[in-house]
């Protein structure tokens, strides 16, 4: 790089805005020395995924990373952070060994990892291979399979179509996908939580609005333990070789647990699948060593705090948050290490930094996002109100804006709207210094399906970071690769640092983000 090229890049970052104060500018310079000199973001992510993961919401691994991200930033001098009780019947449940093979017709190792809070297979088993492809119609399954299946296991699904891998398994966004989603006029996909406006008994029923992926196998698996199936094995389309079990949500402690349920890889599928066909039978043997328990206190939102500097300011809240929680088959790095460790750096920027932000900035790190929000919609019914009903609380109004980070380890491209154009210039403006990154695209559409639509539902200035997808959804969302090995540092610290600019900016504001209608 030419040494005029460094000067004018060293100026963007440390400039700050022409048209605003000097001590706007002071405090982004001081911002950006943090967060791109001294970054400690690598070093969060690291202990939250090799030390401290997987991190499956209601283990008691999930509590000690809650311990060490509580200690971390009561370390960092934060002014206040505690914990925030979120279930009291979500349940626990660890892995100590386990192991799936065919023995004939051939012996074949088969790439499997067990899906969460199914049970113990009580040692060895064998049995032969059985293929169920659609278990949606039970009563279909009933007449066809009742009185056959003891004893067996059962193949669940159709085999993945065959993939060559001629498409990258890594990108980011292009230009053109940028700038589509700029133009857009209409806030798509919709808040989940508000698909029904004005029925709100559908909306405060999380059981209902997740109904196809939570419970859609519950019937079928008491079925098979009905049965005296011994296992089941099933598949997603990650190629090549990913495991992904994601899937199973029977994680309270009423839930019916399923009898011993395994991923595998699509390739492993694919062959049991095709000697079935043959009419050879696969015979299988496995084991499964896991634990089912309740430990309620394991169930806790991190909650952190640096107070507002502004006597009539201080009460009103910037809020960052991401979801602390992880599957369990990998580290839990991109999902959700790197959200977490980016809003806990952003924290540590304000605080090492010196700045004195006007409004209290509040962290929290979520637990049981993966279950349905559970932990986010929690605390939001504790201190916004019950969703069944129409009121209020007061400290709805003291919430300036929510920033969310869970859509892996990319970079920052930009803001959902979340159909609030009302906020589009002024995001516009606070993120004009950082222009040569190219993190200041706005789009008025909406990502779903993660914490901050809790809060747009309570009407709450909530948005979700949109960041380059990486390899997110095709080697790491839910997987046994999610490890630290796909989480770029200069991404990283990217993230941080223009976060902690972007919510030390709206602190500074002397109203708040103007919420929709």
């Amino acid at each position: 790089m030419k040494t005029f090229t460094k000067i004018f890049i060293t100026a963007l970052l440390f400039a700050g805005f022409s048209a605003t104060s000097q001590t706007t500018s002071q405090a982004l310079s001081k911002i950006n020395t943090e967060g791109f000199q001294k970054s400690q973001v690598m070093n969060l992510v690291s202990d939250l995924s090799d030390v401290y993961g997987p991190r499956l919401s209601g283990t008691n691994q999930y509590f000690t990373a809650a311990e060490w991200a509580k200690k971390t930033m009561e370390n960092w001098g934060m002014d206040t952070v505690y914990f925030e009780k979120y279930c009291d019947d979500c349940m626990g449940w660890e892995v100590t060994s386990f192991n799936v093979e065919m023995t004939a017709p051939a012996y074949m190792k088969i790439q499997a990892y067990p899906y969460a809070w199914t049970e113990s297979s009580k040692g060895v088993q064998t049995g032969d291979l059985i293929w169920i492809e659609n278990h949606a119609d039970l009563e279909k399954v009933k007449k066809q399979w009742s009185g056959k299946l003891q004893g067996k296991t059962v193949l669940i699904g159709s085999a993945p179509e065959q993939n060559l891998l001629f498409d990258a398994l890594s990108n980011r966004f292009t230009e053109e996908q940028i700038g589509e989603a700029e133009k857009s006029i209409v806030p798509t996909p919709s808040n989940p939580l508000s698909h029904n406006a004005g029925d709100m008994d559908l909306i405060g029923n999380l059981d209902l609005i997740f109904d196809s992926m939570v419970r859609k196998d519950d019937a079928f698996f008491a079925f098979l333990k009905v049965e005296g199936a011994k296992s089941m094995l099933g598949t997603t389309p990650f190629f090549p070789g990913v495991i992904h079990p994601s899937g199973t949500y029977n994680f309270r402690e009423s839930d019916e647990k399923p009898i011993p349920y395994f991923a595998i890889s699509p390739e492993s599928f694919g062959k049991l699948k095709r000697l079935i066909d043959r009419k050879i039978t696969p015979k299988i043997k496995f084991h499964l060593d896991s634990k089912l328990y309740l430990n309620p206190k394991n169930n806790v939102n991190i909650i952190g705090e640096i107070t507002g500097s502004d006597p009539k300011l201080k009460d009103e809240v910037v809020m960052i948050g991401a979801h602390f929680d992880s599957w369990h088959p990998a580290s839990g790095a991109t999902d959700n290490g790197a959200g977490s460790a980016v809003m806990m750096e952003v924290m540590r920027i304000l605080k090492a930094s010196g700045v004195q932000p006007k409004r209290t900035i509040r962290i929290a790190l979520w637990g049981g996002e993966e279950q349905a929000f559970v932990g986010s919609m929690a605390y939001a019914e504790k201190h916004y109100g019950k969703v069944k009903e129409k009121t209020r609380k007061k400290e709805v109004e003291k919430i300036s804006a929510y920033l969310n980070m869970d859509n892996g380890a990319g970079q920052m491209r930009g803001i959902y709207l979340q159909g609030n154009e009302a906020v589009r210039t002024i995001f516009e403006d606070m993120l004009a210094p950082y222009t040569h990154l190219d993190v200041n695209n706005l789009t008025i559409q909406n990502t779903d399906f993660t914490d901050h639509d809790v809060f747009d539902y309570y009407k709450i200035p909530g948005f979700q970071i949109i960041q380059d997808p990486l390899n997110y959804n095709t080697v790491t969302h839910h997987t046994n690769l999610d490890a630290l090995e796909y989480v770029p540092k200069r991404d990283m610290m990217i993230n941080a640092t223009v976060i902690a600019a972007l919510v030390y900016q709206i602190a500074q504001l002397d109203e708040r983000l103007p919420r929709e209608e």
